[in-house]
Formats: structure tokens, sequence, C-alpha cells
């Protein structure tokens, strides 16, 4: 399959192309600078020039694909014109480009901003309008919103759940890039949004599992 990764270049995007590439995948990483263009290369991977920020840049980007996944983020820095606007944008060109896999990685509490942490509210609020545009799209749209990342090894379990509460609700940022790689071959994930966390099912039976 030919897939786009947007954010490539990022901690997640980085373990994701691997993952993909591993899997027989034809992996096209987008970055923004050419100077993250080498990082990627090694990884048996594609990288292309992509602006999220400018919408008309992107329609080139996902020519030719068979899916497209959005792992980008700006780490609190452009929180409208990357983590809300550049996933709508991707999303626009994907649809525009007669291609129909799209995933889109969210956040916990996405779908709840309100009931989130004070301070990531605003980050909560860009990523909850940028779900709930991919959910009108009329893509196959696969929408992933992990619990608080941690760069630990990933153990290849997790648990799936619409609300978590309470203060253990990490996951490995490895195993996140092992649920998106499992998502774009399991038919049940087309149409889902769910929470997840470290947990105890293996991440194929938990994504086989969903309704």
């Amino acid at each position: 399959m030919k897939v786009l990764v947007a954010g490539a270049n990022g901690a997640i995007g980085r373990i994701l192309v691997g993952k993909l590439v591993g899997k027989g995948h034809e992996v096209t990483a987008m970055v923004r600078k050419e100077s993250q263009q080498d990082n990627l290369l090694s990884t048996g991977a594609r990288p292309i020039l992509g602006d999220l920020t400018k919408k008309e840049s992107l329609n080139n980007v996902v020519k030719g694909q068979d899916a497209v996944i959005f792992v980008a983020g700006s780490k609190g820095k452009a929180l409208e014109s990357v983590d809300r606007d550049g996933a709508i944008h991707l999303c626009d060109a994907t649809k525009s480009a007669g291609i129909s896999r799209f995933i889109l990685l969210s956040s916990i509490f996405a779908g709840r901003p309100e009931q989130g942490p004070e301070k990531l509210q605003p980050y909560l609020k860009a990523k909850h309008i940028a779900d709930e545009y991919v959910k009108k799209s009329g893509l196959d749209y696969t929408i992933l919103r992990p619990g608080a990342l941690t760069d630990t090894l990933g153990t290849g379990l997790i648990s799936i759940s619409d609300l978590f509460a309470g203060p253990d609700i990490e996951i490995s940022r490895a195993d996140v890039a092992e649920v998106i790689t499992t998502a774009l071959d399991e038919p049940k994930t087309v149409g889902a949004v769910f929470e997840f966390i470290g947990g105890e099912t293996p991440i194929p039976d938990a994504l086989a599992q969903l309704n």
C-alpha cells in the first residue's frame, strides 16, 4: 500500500515510518524542512516536502497515495494552523485526490476538552474541531486518541474505551505507532473513534474487537 505520513519527522512519526516500511508499505514521509529529509532516507521511505499550513501545497503531496496518516503536532506553538487547520487541510486534500483512507492521530480528552487538564484545553479544543471535521468528511477515517505519551518501550498491549479517567492514562509512543500501523489494515477501525492507553490486550485483538 502507498502511504503518506504527515509529521514523519516527529517522535511518533519516525517510529511509525519504520514500522510501515517494515510491513512492506511504500511510505512517503512528509516533512516541512529540507534538513529533515536525511533523517528519513535511511528508513527506506521517500521524503517529500509539504506545509500543512498551506492547503494548496498538499495536493501534489497526497497524489497517488492509497492512504494518508496525520501524526503532525506543533508542540503548542501553532495549535490553530497545524494541529487544527493542518489536519483539516490534509483531510480536504485527501478527499479531493479521491483517496478514501485517512487516519488522524488525535488525543485523549479531544472528544471532551472541558474534562481534560486546564493547561491543555486550548490544544484539546483544536484537536476536537479537527476530529469533528474529519468525522463529517465522508472518508474512511480512523481517529485515534492515545493517552499521555511516554518514551518507554512498547508492550504491544492496550486498553480501549470511550472515556478513560484517573491518573494512570499513559501509553508509549512505540505502542501508538503500532496501533496506527495495525489500524491501517484492520477493517473494524474504519469509522472508529476511540481512546486508548497501555493495557492488557494485544493490539491486533483490541482493534479487531471494535464495534
